[in-house]
């Protein structure tokens, strides 16, 4: 999974206002918290971005709109300068009907590329890495018929390299009931090397998370450490994002949303214990919607990646048909009374995420939800179109 997952039905919401689920524990912001309970209204008066009061009841309805499609749970989080916004329907746990809350942690998939392409453009400008620094130079021999594909080639997805989860062997021993069957990195690298390159590399975008999963064994030969422990220390801790972590394992820190997967049986199948390592790299990351809204904030705002390399991540490569960057998508006028947003989307089993942020870094948003079909979309019709209305809602009130 772990698959490009931007949501265009948003489209169809932007006639609407909206607003997400919201929490803060910082005393100079404004919080408002939308559980079950009351709405609680917010002081001081709303600055430009933020959510009055009828917004954030009409993100409310599209959240509990969604939950009655079919899917078990959603957390929503909307940021506008000092003012958190937090929704959370539904439940984390269909057997024991445990209320989905805005501290649930959810397996956030793709949303991982970005945090990974943040750590390397932080070792593009300490001089440990450069752009145009071959795979080989780095990975010696591990993909031979890869060995001249760029740093960059990886970050934009245009290596050509094959993706790993197109071959049958990555999710066989999770069909087969094993969830804690461990892949090694290079265990997902020897699958992707049994296939030949797509393409030249630079020519084409090829959605192959296979680029990710050497961009974190390369972070991981630079640091001396682990891929986890270089993210907490680079990225989640200095941002405040406490509840965002990178396991390799089944393991999940409470309290978790648990994940569904549709198609598997007549009823949802629970597949939370899927092995994280079976993604590692390229959707590993676990997550809150508040975190995700906030890192995103933070990447626009030049707060986490330097003025040097900030602008090549967040463009386009105008040579290839694509709206992705280094680890970003980047949609311009696609919420036109909004502007251009850049974030990421995600596919994993048992869970279906959305995050974004203006490129002002004036609103973020984030939308997760516990439950994946086939087609790595949420649900049926029904659910999608909801799914979509409550994005578009979060994006663009």
């Amino acid at each position: 999974m772990a698959r490009p997952r931007f949501i265009l039905p948003i489209l169809l919401s932007l006639s609407a206002p909206g607003a997400l689920l919201a929490c803060n524990d910082q005393e100079d912001s404004t919080a408002i918290e939308s559980g079950g309970g009351a709405l609680q209204s917010a002081e001081p008066p709303l600055a430009n971005n933020q959510l009055d009061a009828s917004a954030i009841a009409d993100l409310e309805q599209r959240a509990e709109r969604l939950v009655a499609a079919g899917v078990p749970g959603v957390s929503v989080a909307v940021l506008s300068g000092d003012q958190v916004v937090l929704i959370a329907r539904g439940v984390a746990d269909r057997a024991t009907g445990e209320p989905m809350t805005a501290e649930h942690r959810f397996r956030v998939a793709s949303i991982s590329k970005s945090l990974v392409a943040s750590v390397v453009l932080q070792l593009v400008e300490e001089g440990k890495i450069a752009l145009g620094d071959s795979l080989d130079s780095w990975l010696p021999g591990m993909l031979p018929q890869s060995a001249s594909v760029k740093i960059e080639n990886l970050l934009r997805l245009e290596s050509g390299i094959f993706n790993f989860e197109e071959d049958e062997r990555h999710m066989a021993p999770y069909y087969a009931g094993d969830f804690e069957y461990s892949w090694s990195p290079e265990g997902l690298v020897a699958l992707a090397a049994e296939h030949p390159s797509s393409f030249e590399p630079g020519t084409q975008f090829y959605y192959s998370n296979t680029n990710y999963t050497l961009l974190a064994l390369i972070i991981q030969k630079i640091e001396g450490d682990s891929l986890a422990n270089v993210v907490r220390r680079r990225i989640t801790e200095p941002l405040g994002m406490r509840a965002s972590s990178m396991p390799i394992d089944s393991e999940l820190e409470a309290p978790y949303a648990r994940g569904y997967m549709l198609g598997l049986g007549d009823e949802p199948v629970d597949v939370t214990r899927i092995s994280a390592s079976s993604v590692f790299g390229n959707g590993n990351l676990v997550s809150t919607a508040r975190d995700v809204a906030a890192f995103y904030g933070a990447l626009a705002r030049g707060e986490v990646v330097g003025p040097d390399q900030l602008p090549a991540m967040l463009r386009t490569n105008p040579d290839v048909d694509t709206h992705y960057g280094m680890g970003v998508w980047r949609w311009d006028h696609v919420f036109p009374p909004c502007g251009n947003f850049v974030g990421h989307d995600g596919g994993a089993p048992g869970y279906d995420v959305t995050a974004y942020s203006n490129l002002e870094g004036t609103r973020q948003y984030a939308v997760l939800t516990n439950q994946l079909a086939p087609g790595d979309v949420v649900g049926d019709e029904v659910a999608r179109k909801a799914f979509g209305e409550l994005v578009g809602a979060a994006a663009c009130d």
